[in-house]
């Protein structure tokens, strides 16, 4: 069952390519309206495939309240030798003859990427104006792109000369900001150009990969907030020329190719609300007043719990035990218990559960009221549970993998997290640690750009450098994030293994969060307590210490100390990190202990091999 139709609440027209979505263009159109979209890019090859005829493709349209911004794409319609020059007017008037009966009146023209193409911008200029002279006579606009990887024009700025050489009112710029960022383009590129000669606006962001352009562009395009490229500055730079067209997304990937076109058009709708956000910082007042009014993210993200489920059976009490836990508290209406080591805080859910597993991640984010609001603007869903009188409002909302996030106000606030619990009268002990320093979340590889986007746009988290590893069965993707401001850290990991369920050496590895990693200001004695208290780690083989002091020169006495207690190490600079992991444990996920030095800021990626093929 799927979601009502959402209200449209922004003067900035939304639109987004059907190339965009999976399955047939009935099906598709039906996800788009659902979304909230404006318009569509109707892709040439969804209308061919379709038994609908164009005049009931524009009909189905009109029922669902949207317009068809775009027919595209007409290919390989300039730099043709001129013999076959004819053959190309004849293509281009048979497709005007079905925009017509669409009602369509703007086509994407991309660049010519064959490899006969002919090298002569004046040409192509010719061409691109005999084309317009066809396309005028049908009252439609032509919109020239210049494609990644066409042969001669792959450039904005090259596609801009071809545009004014051509000298016709019909043909005018199209701008992608993939094609632009992919070629080392920046917003700059467009300066000059005035926003009545861009014909069409398409958006789409990508990670940054060293490889084929094509190839990037066909696999990885992915929605603006789940890339890394400067999507919202070329955005900026189209509107403020003066541009009032659509703000249109054309995402290729693998992901999108098999997802449900409702997830996906959802995924997208949030996406533009997200860039949205990000335009209201680079556009003048007059701009500023077309975008959406959702509430911004928090200017501070901290971490405030983690949940775990444990019902009867559960071992958690024993391992929080053995970690230097005590029970600081019980919740007042809940068969819940808050148990604290220093800075770190776990909560553990004692009501029945499908098994013991880490569910929840508690944040400190205030104001908690505009998080919620946030998250109701981005489309992502709210937790439902029940709140007692006199309870603080803890806002939940769950990520696309099934992780609950719950939204605490700051320590002392009546919706302070803290005060749901009646305090134990047992005393805490002198030493603790400082805090949840991070935390793995194991993601479905389909999942990992909406959990990515999850975190950017609804707390404003930023990505790190993509990290890929060998493990001993397949591969790890990792996507780090962080806040800008506070001490949240969050690692996607997609653990590609060929089978239906991750196993590292066997053991299952589910999806969820996989790893708690704990900073401690001495993880020598923190490990050496934990270990007397029956808590098990894993053991590097005595081959890693070989390596690390061949690699740092070690002083003697800490790689004594390293092997002694089983120690992981790194150095960056002056910074080091020493870092231990339990063995699994109930759920699938393991226990890091940590300590950071001289303002080592990583995550200890050259040990993550060792880590994974660390004996059990």
């Amino acid at each position: 069952m799927h979601s009502s139709r959402i209200r449209k609440g922004s003067r900035i027209r939304k639109g987004i390519a059907t190339v965009s979505l999976s399955g047939v263009l009935d099906d598709k159109l039906d996800a788009i309206a659902a979304a909230g979209f404006d318009g569509i890019e109707i892709f040439d090859n969804d209308l061919v495939a379709s038994p609908l005829s164009p005049r009931e493709v524009a009909r189905r349209c009109a029922d669902l309240g949207l317009s068809i911004d775009l027919f595209q794409p007409v290919r390989d319609i300039e730099a043709v030798a001129p013999e076959r020059f004819p053959a190309v007017l004849h293509r281009v008037r048979r497709k005007l003859e079905v925009m017509t009966e669409l009602g369509a009146t703007v086509f994407l023209a991309c660049s010519n990427a064959l490899p006969d193409a002919v090298g002569d911008v004046d040409l192509s200029a010719e061409q691109l104006h005999a084309v317009g002279e066809l396309a005028a006579s049908f009252g439609v606009t032509v919109a020239f792109e210049a494609l990644a990887w066409g042969r001669h024009i792959n450039r904005v700025g090259q596609a801009w000369t071809a545009v004014e050489r051509a000298g016709h009112p019909a043909i005018t710029l199209a701008v992608d900001t993939f094609h632009m960022l992919a070629r080392g383009d920046d917003a700059a590129a467009l300066t000059g150009i005035p926003g009545d000669r861009i014909g069409f606006l398409q958006v789409a962001d990508a990670p940054v990969l060293d490889m084929n352009v094509l190839e990037w562009s066909r696999h990885f395009r992915c929605f603006p907030g789940q890339g890394t490229l400067d999507v919202a500055g070329v955005v900026a730079a189209v509107l403020e020329s003066g541009y009032t067209g659509p703000v249109s997304l054309e995402i290729f990937s693998d992901v999108v190719r098999e997802a449900d076109p409702f997830v996906t058009a959802r995924d997208g709708m949030r996406s533009l609300v997200f860039l949205e956000d990000q335009l209201g910082a680079r556009l003048s007042g007059a701009l500023r007043e077309t975008l959406t009014a959702a509430p911004p993210a928090p200017q501070r993200t901290d971490v405030a719990f983690v949940e775990l489920a444990a019902p009867a059976g559960s071992a958690y009490a024993e391992l929080l035990t053995g970690l230097g836990f005590h029970i600081e508290g019980r919740h007042r209406s809940k068969p819940v218990v808050r148990w604290r080591n220093g800075g770190a805080d776990v909560v553990l859910n004692e009501q029945p559960a499908a098994g013991p597993a880490a569910t929840a991640l508690g944040l400190v984010a205030p104001p908690v009221s505009d998080v919620a609001e946030r998250a109701a603007a981005l489309l992502w869903p709210a937790v439902d549970r029940t709140r007692g009188a006199g309870e603080a409002d803890l806002p939940g909302i769950t990520s696309p993998s099934g992780l609950h996030v719950f939204v605490s106000s700051e320590p002392g606030d009546a919706d302070d997290w803290r005060t749901d619990f009646v305090p134990s009268t047992e005393a805490a002990p002198e030493h603790g640690w400082l805090g949840l320093d991070h935390l793995d979340v194991t993601v479905p590889s389909d999942v990992l750009n909406q959990e990515l986007s999850f975190f950017r746009t609804l707390f404003g988290l930023e990505p790190e450098t993509p990290e890929e590893y060998i493990q001993p069965q397949g591969r790890l993707r990792i996507r780090a994030l962080r806040a800008k401001k506070g001490d949240l850290r969050v690692a996607l990991n997609v653990s590609e293994t060929g089978a239906d369920v991750p196993q590292r050496h066997g053991i299952p590895q589910q999806h969820g969060i996989s790893q708690l990693a704990f900073a401690t200001a001495d993880v020598v004695a923190e490990v050496r307590r934990a270990r007397a208290n029956g808590v098990e780690f894993l053991r590097p083989p005595e081959n890693y210490y070989v390596d690390l002091d061949a690699r740092f020169a070690l002083d003697t006495a800490l790689l004594a100390t390293l092997r002694e207690h089983g120690l992981l190490y790194d150095r960056v600079g002056d910074g080091e990190l020493l870092h231990a992991y339990t063995l699994p444990v109930q759920g699938g996920f393991q226990v890091e202990l940590l300590e950071r030095r001289g303002g080592y800021d990583g995550y200890g990626a050259s040990n993550t091999h060792v880590r994974l093929a660390a004996p059990r």
